[in-house]
């Protein structure tokens, strides 16, 4: 949890005020709802809005420790208040961030290297839920993994509360000179546009809504109002406004649009707990009083503990003990409170404590532009040695190591993996030329020169017809084809509803839409390929998700214009697993054959194809499978390394490398069904 959330009553060096007890005991409740979300999520679905209570701590304690020194002096002092903020927040978030970043270098493949660097520069620089938020629109990065310092992104949102609000105030009382009417306005004014931001984002963005400071800064602004107010309830509602934190918690799950509208019962329970000033035996007894006291350095621990012991204890592929994490988290907490924490914060004079958090700031920045150097030379030396094995164009390389009419292995490739998974991660599908925006469509062309061309074909669906494009371009340009891309990120070929959250659902429903608009104007296009990712879900209205998902693609096959002669169904790919990647580049760093290493068992790499199904079923011609599995799959294994050439890039994409390498055998499937073939 964020600092000021943890103990962020805003006292001035050395003076110790008084704890409020409720205060201390809410703190306990917040930070226990997300460690137990965390270790044991089915046992509390929302917990994560033990953050959101976090936040409305913050800004009542934060905003009330303000509002004094604006009554007494009438100004804020703006050097201090960042140096006291400083104090208590940098020298333990610090000590966490440097041992996940040694224990990264230390126990963590290289893979994950860039993504666990990235985050931790980002945590450093309190700009972590700005760098999330960008992940989280990213197709791709969004399918990464936690890494072990993700949770950093709520501190860095309450380091950027910290550095406005108090500014905000300042210059409000310094326009109505020192009454409280102008912070009042200011602060009401700003809580209401975030709040009114935070439900429009929410339901427009929400991947980055999550993360991001504007739909954050109300959870805060309602606490300062709270403060501002003075206001004080009943005891009994204490216990209503746990009720509600406890309901929230127990309904609330990842699913649950957040923040937005959801966010205002854990808001308002916290709040209610604080005004009713009635902190009752639970929350002033003393196992609550001592988590409240930890609970910063018990939210900074868990979770870079939960991520990274199981790179200690193996691959990381098997999730950590939760009872172990859940142990060494309170006395890491318990150790950092009493060894870093107190003999900073209370030290008289601001310099010695800046002074070790400016030099560890220092520090971790350089080890991770350090880290980061070593992961470029050493892509820029495997980029020299899988070029090297591109341009000389070895035998048996790729698919046709398993070519079943001709059978071949080349020793030379067998430690061989082009490309690595670290070159891989972030190469882009085989590129095509942009002919046309539209909408939502984005149409671009492949294959054989438009004046040349013989036919012309298209390629259609999600994220996965772009992976097969690597393929279908080489076998347009031998074939004197006119290729056009038509695809969509998470949009497959379908008149089903896919089960995605607004706005992206009505999107995909339109996409199709504009696809068979196209198509019905572009009567030049003879022959559709077409794929999509399985295992995806859909909205069933009372049938089972893979009937539905079958009528979908029939319909929308169906609906394809006379003009489209052929539809060719690519059977989608077997999948990969999310620590593959980290076993091929470990297997490739210890020269070990990945092929076999890194191998999944076939019944789970490799799901049900609805649309193979479809396929299937039609009853005419016009629809044909391409199924290429056996290239990727023997009848008990799929292999992320065939023939030297990686086959996944991420969880479930091909490498253009290796896609390439499939189009002789897409080939023999398609000649005979696309007529001038």
């Amino acid at each position: 949890m964020g600092a000021g959330a943890a103990r962020g009553d805003g006292r001035v060096m050395p003076e110790r005020r008084p704890l409020r007890p409720e205060i201390q005991g809410l703190r306990a409740v917040a930070v226990a709802l997300v460690v137990v979300h965390h270790l044991w999520p089915g046992a509390l679905p929302g917990g994560f809005v033990g953050v959101d209570v976090f936040f409305a701590i913050s800004g009542y304690l934060i905003t009330a420790h303000l509002l004094r020194e604006i009554d007494r002096h009438g100004r804020v002092r703006l050097g201090a208040f960042w140096v006291r903020r400083a104090r208590r927040i940098l020298p333990a978030a610090l000590l966490v961030l440097g041992c996940a970043l040694a224990a990264t270098l230390a126990l963590v493949p290289s893979i994950y290297w860039p993504q666990y660097i990235a985050e931790v520069r980002a945590s450093t620089l309190y700009g972590q839920n700005w760098h999330l938020a960008a992940a989280a629109v990213d197709y791709f990065a969004a399918e990464d993994g936690p890494s072990p310092v993700r949770h950093f992104w709520s501190l860095s949102a309450e380091e950027q509360f910290y550095l406005v609000w108090p500014v905000l105030l300042l210059v409000a009382a310094l326009a109505s000179r020192g009454r409280r009417a102008g912070p009042a306005i200011a602060m009401g004014a700003c809580t209401a546009a975030s709040l009114a931001w935070s439900i429009h984002l929410t339901a427009a963005e929400p991947a980055s809504a999550y993360f991001v400071t504007p739909t954050r800064a109300w959870e805060f602004g309602l606490g300062g109002l709270l403060a501002l107010s003075g206001g004080r309830t009943p005891a009994a509602c204490s216990w209503l406004g746990l009720a509600a934190i406890g309901a929230a918690a127990a309904l609330y799950s990842p699913a649950t649009p957040f923040p937005g509208i959801a966010a205002l019962l854990p808001v308002a329970g916290a709040l209610a707990v604080i005004a009713a000033r009635a902190p009752g035996r639970a929350l002033s007894s003393p196992p609550s009083q001592w988590l409240g006291d930890v609970s910063y350095a018990v939210y900074l621990w868990h979770w870079p503990l939960l991520v990274l012991i199981p790179f200690a204890a193996g691959d990381g592929s098997r999730p950590a003990e939760p009872l172990v994490v859940l142990g060494l988290t309170l006395l890491a907490a318990w150790l950092t409170k009493h060894l870093v924490e107190d003999p900073l914060r209370f030290r008289r004079g601001p310099r010695p404590a800046l002074a070790v958090a400016v030099a560890a700031s220092a520090l971790v920045l350089s080890a991770c532009s350090g880290a980061s150097a070593y992961l470029e030379r050493k892509i820029a030396v495997a980029e020299r040695a899988s070029a090297a094995v591109l341009a000389a164009r070895p035998a048996c390389f790729g698919a046709a190591a398993r070519d079943p009419r001709r059978p071949c292995e080349n020793p030379r490739l067998r430690l061989r993996v082009v490309p690595t998974p670290l070159q891989a991660r972030d190469r882009s599908n085989a590129p095509c030329t942009l002919d046309e925006r539209r909408g939502l469509l984005y149409v671009c062309g492949f294959g054989a020169p438009r004046a040349k061309a013989r036919e012309t074909i298209a390629l259609i669906g999600d994220s996965h017809a772009s992976h097969w494009r690597a393929a279908v371009d080489p076998l347009a340009e031998r074939r004197g084809w006119r290729g056009v891309s038509i695809t969509h990120s998470g949009c497959p070929l379908s008149l089903a509803v896919k089960d995605l959250q607004e706005p992206d659902r009505s999107e995909c429903l339109e996409w199709n839409r504009q696809v068979l608009r196209w198509l019905r104007r572009h009567r030049e296009v003879r022959h559709v390929f077409v794929s999509e990712i399985s295992g995806s879900s859909w909205i069933t209205r009372g049938r089972s998700q893979w009937h539905t998902a079958v009528d979908g693609y029939l319909r929308a096959w169906r609906a394809l214009p006379s003009s489209v002669k052929t539809v060719i169904v690519l059977r989608d790919t077997p999948k990969a697993r999310l620590e593959t990647a980290a076993c091929v580049q470990r297997a490739i760093d210890a020269q070990r054959r990945a092929a076999t290493a890194c191998a999944l068992p076939r019944s789970r790499a490799l799901v049900g194809d609805p649309a193979a199904a479809a396929a299937a079923r039609f009853r005419t011609d016009r629809v044909r499978l391409a199924d290429l599995t056996r290239f990727m799959c023997d009848a008990r294994r799929c292999f992320p390394v065939v023939g030297g050439a990686l086959v996944h890039k991420d969880q479930h994409h091909m490498t253009t490398v290796f896609a390439r390498t499939l189009w002789p055998y897409l080939a023999r499937r398609v000649d005979g069904l696309v007529k001038g073939a």
